[in-house]
């Protein structure tokens, strides 16, 4: 009996470790997803395509419109959304693995690579996060392998979905294109190809600034930095690295895509304002495409050279785990989604009630997700990402009254209210105008809770404090011993 490759032995030893990153992390499920999901459930519920159920400011809160249309059939059907997503997730990874390893020379050494990154926690987090992540990552990665090949059908439908599925992919409008003329492509289908991209570029867009009175996404103006900063490039440029390898000893052209790609997406990553870096999901985004591409190219090729090339790309997603590795971290996204359950669900769901009875109209709050998403309510998100008068004139007392808020949240700990000026002084002026008092503490955590304010005593938001307080008080430790208990299944709804 042959023994089996000590590749097959490594890739065998590395599927206990998916397997309770799957425990884990798979419950995840960020708070941004449910401004997403509000789209479809909106549309639905009151025939606007909004993210306030009343069409007040009318903001492209989402970047990723694919998964916003996606939401319109959980909500028409009544389906649970985050159920409907984490299906989502689960076949985009079935589809994504079995695409690669078609693709792989060595289906082994392909293997291997996935089940790598599966073993970093920040790929499970990701791929279940609700967010576009692993769509991007992975299309992004097949792309670089369809333009090698020269399968351009295939590839323009991976642009296709690229452009529609995040921002930094319109770098791909004119790079495509010059791709197919480095490779000597046809002029009839380099024409064609990128007639289809501008029709394609011209719906976007013309559908964005005929509804919306802004041709970009909101998360422009929001995430936009003041500059370069050399902090924030130490931590995303060293994962492009790996392009100038390519471009020295592999496919020229696919080298000098990807250094050009990537180059300009890290650059901008940073100077840019990067929020809900959570896992380090922006340099996650060079990260799994990089990494896909390069177990392909290892899985073609043979010998001494195949077994050198792996090691370092083994190296390179190990430092990435490395880099995302911290404990507390852990901790926190192992627990993120279930704490939300027991304070910013419930404060939606209440605030849902109390709309209905005429007693609440609209919120300003900057945790837009969850609350918003369940509230049915006309929210102000203090952050700006789902309010457009915030990102164009900031949190103004004009903006403020304009809302006319019947509830406020102020971000606090247990020690009180945060020094977070640009989200708080202009609701502070509000409700000393207004007569608003504090009501209770949301807690999500003992590190991060909400301090609610409201005209009068509300006992069913004082309830919701209490009970997320019993819930969410424990340490990340207590708190997570507790809850991983459930699968992660358990946490798979609103």
């Amino acid at each position: 009996m042959t023994p089996p490759r000590p590749l097959a032995t490594l890739t065998a030893l590395l599927v206990p470790v998916v397997l309770v990153n799957l425990w884990i992390y798979a419950r995840f499920t960020v708070d941004d997803a449910f401004i997403t999901w509000r789209y479809g459930l909106n549309l639905i519920h009151h025939g606007i395509w909004a993210y306030n159920p009343d069409g007040f400011d009318l903001t492209q809160a989402y970047t990723n419109p694919v998964f916003a249309a996606l939401s319109i059939l959980p909500a028409a059907l009544g389906l649970d959304m985050v159920l409907a997503f984490k299906l989502v997730s689960l076949a985009v990874l079935i589809v994504l693995a079995t695409l690669l390893l078609r693709e792989a020379g060595d289906k082994l050494r392909m293997g291997f690579v996935l089940a790598l990154l599966m073993a970093v926690p920040a790929t499970v987090a990701h791929a279940f996060s609700g967010l576009e992540t692993l769509v991007y990552g992975g299309a992004l990665g097949l792309f670089f392998i369809l333009q090698q090949t020269l399968r351009w059908r295939a590839a323009l439908a991976c642009v296709a979905l690229l452009v529609l599925t995040r921002p930094e992919a319109w770098l791909l409008y004119i790079l495509y294109p010059a791709l197919m003329i480095a490779a000597r492509a046809e002029v009839r289908l380099v024409a064609i190809h990128s007639a289809l991209l501008a029709l394609l570029a011209g719906a976007y867009f013309g559908f964005h600034l005929w509804w919306f009175g802004e041709a970009l996404p909101n998360t422009y103006f929001i995430k936009a930095g003041d500059g370069f900063r050399v902090a924030q490039a130490v931590a995303i440029l060293p994962y492009i690295l790996p392009a100038l390898a390519v471009l020295v000893f592999g496919n020229r052209r696919t080298g000098a895509a990807m250094l050009l790609y990537f180059g300009a997406v890290g650059y901008s990553y940073a100077g840019s304002d990067l929020l809900m870096n959570y896992f380090q999901r922006f340099p996650f985004q060079i990260l799994l495409p990089m990494a896909l591409y390069l177990g392909w190219a290892v899985s073609r090729m043979d010998g001494a050279r195949a077994h050198a090339a792996l090691l370092c790309l083994a190296l390179y997603i190990g430092a990435f785990g490395w880099h995302t590795a911290r404990v507390a971290e852990l901790l926190v996204y192992a627990n993120y989604y279930p704490r939300v359950l027991d304070s910013h669900a419930l404060l939606g769901h209440a605030l849902h009630g109390l709309g209905r009875e005429g007693a609440m109209s609209a919120v300003a709050l900057g945790d837009a997700g969850a609350p918003a998403y369940h509230s049915d309510l006309r929210v102000l998100d203090t952050y700006g990402l789902a309010s457009h008068r915030v990102a164009r004139e900031g949190l103004s007392d004009a903006v403020v009254a304009a809302y006319a808020p019947d509830l406020l949240a102020f971000f606090a700990t247990e020690d009180g209210i945060r020094d977070q000026p640009a989200q708080h002084e202009a609701l502070a002026a509000y409700a000393a105008a207004e007569g608003f008092t504090e009501l209770c503490e949301l807690y999500w955590a003992r590190q991060y809770t909400l301090r609610l304010f409201t005209r009068t005593e509300i006992p069913a938001l004082q309830e919701v404090c209490a009970t997320s307080r019993a819930r969410n008080g424990a340490d990340e430790v207590a708190y997570a011993a507790t809850q991983l208990r459930r699968p992660p299944w358990a946490y798979w709804h609103e």
